[in-house]
């Protein structure tokens, strides 16, 4: 059930008075304008105020037509009116729509601060009336430069409940134009369906480059730390029997960590908005390399790279590799130490990449998990291709990754 006095002790109920106040002083710089029509052109007393009115109205919105004014209003109602009204896109400009809605609002905005001030004087003046009229009357009263007096014995206590209904009156007067402030503000200042539209896109954007960035960073890192985890492995077993091997992971360590840090710092360049970060240029032919760490730390690696794979496009080339890194990461994860078959075929109309690895027993249990897969999904679906990942269908315990990626798309 709804409480009708809740509002009267609530402070944010009276807002409108100084945001009414705000719409009053903003007037005063176009007042002078304003009377030159009402002066000039002749008429009664009565068409001259409506000439003035008129130059008023014209003059105040003209005034919230520029497009920085939309924001200012914006601010000036989420401050004093409590709305949360969202401000247009930084480094936008404001379209001719808009601005006319910010004028519209600006006349309102005005308007109904001269309207809540002529209505409260005059119900603040019956408070005061009923106010003298309690004590039996006969103390003058000046309004508006006349001595009113209230003839003695007319008033009494009867009048007390007349002066708090009337203040009582004032309260939800206030209140009911603050109300009205609101909806105003949030119907002419509030986002527009083309501006939703933006900002909506602008929200899309902005997950998606979060989307990619996760993705750059999990095939990048997560492949490094995984090679260099089995080599790290082989080398503590051959640390005393096989000296130069060690070495030689070693280096592959090193090598591969100079690889993960480009990409780092070209993802963090990214995420400080530092346009010198240029991202580096893996393609698909240094894919071969990849699997040169992968056996330097003792996986067991079957690479082959057909057709021309040099011709392929940048950006193409480019996400293939990454395809590759992050399916051959998955392989090393759950089948090391078995064997990997990794087949990667430029062919006439399509790009194939297929890897092929042991589906080991807690593996054939838990099933894949992770980001790993749902990323390399979103990578192959974005270049409109299929990807299919799942155990060997002939029976044997193998785990199967096909990408197929058409080529006439990307030409």
């Amino acid at each position: 059930m709804v409480n009708p006095l809740k509002p009267l002790v609530r402070i944010g109920s009276y807002r409108s008075v100084p945001f009414g106040l705000l719409g009053m002083v903003m007037t005063a710089v176009p007042f002078p304008i304003a009377l030159i029509p009402a002066v000039l052109i002749p008429g009664d007393v009565r068409l001259k105020f409506v000439y003035g009115m008129l130059s008023m109205g014209v003059l105040v919105a003209l005034a919230g037509l520029p497009g920085p004014m939309r924001r200012v209003g914006i601010w000036f109602a989420n401050q004093m009116l409590g709305t949360r009204i969202a401000q247009p896109l930084p480094n936008t400009k404001i379209a001719w729509p808009e601005r006319w809605r910010s004028a519209a609002w600006l006349v309102v905005h005005t308007a109904l601060g001269w309207v809540l001030f002529g209505l409260g004087s005059f119900l603040m003046l019956g408070f005061v009336f009923a106010a003298v009229w309690t004590g039996g009357g006969g103390s003058p009263i000046e309004v508006f430069g006349e001595r009113v007096t209230v003839e003695p014995g007319t008033g009494g206590l009867w009048t007390l409940p007349l002066a708090l209904v009337t203040l009582v009156l004032i309260a939800y007067v206030l209140i009911g134009f603050t109300r009205l402030f609101q909806y105003g503000a949030v119907a002419l200042l509030g986002p527009s369906a083309a501006e939703r539209v933006a900002a909506a896109e602008v929200r899309a954007n902005h997950f998606e480059q979060r989307n990619r960035l996760a993705r750059e960073l999990h095939d990048s890192i997560g492949h490094t730390l995984t090679t260099s985890t089995i080599q790290a492995a082989a080398a503590a077993e051959l640390v005393d029997s096989e000296p130069q091997l060690v070495r030689k992971a070693l280096g592959t360590i090193e090598e591969s960590s100079r690889a993960a840090l480009e990409d780092l710092d070209h993802v963090l360049g990214l995420l400080r908005e530092d346009r010198s970060s240029r991202e580096p240029e893996r393609r698909l032919i240094e894919a071969a390399t990849l699997a040169e760490r992968a056996r330097s730390g003792g996986a067991l690696i079957d690479y082959e790279l057909t057709g021309p794979a040099a011709e392929l496009p940048a950006t193409l080339s480019r996400e293939a590799y990454r395809i590759v890194q992050e399916g051959l990461t998955n392989a090393l994860r759950h089948a090391h130490p078995g064997p990997v078959s990794v087949r990667v075929a430029v062919l006439a109309d399509a790009l194939r990449i297929e890897i092929v690895n042991p589906l080991v027993a807690h593996a054939a249990v838990s099933g894949r998990g992770g980001n790993g897969l749902p990323g390399l999904t979103e990578r192959v679906e974005a270049l409109r291709g299929e990807l299919v990942a799942g155990p060997a269908v002939d029976g044997e315990p193998l785990w199967r990754l096909v990408t197929t990626i058409p080529l006439r798309s990307h030409s």
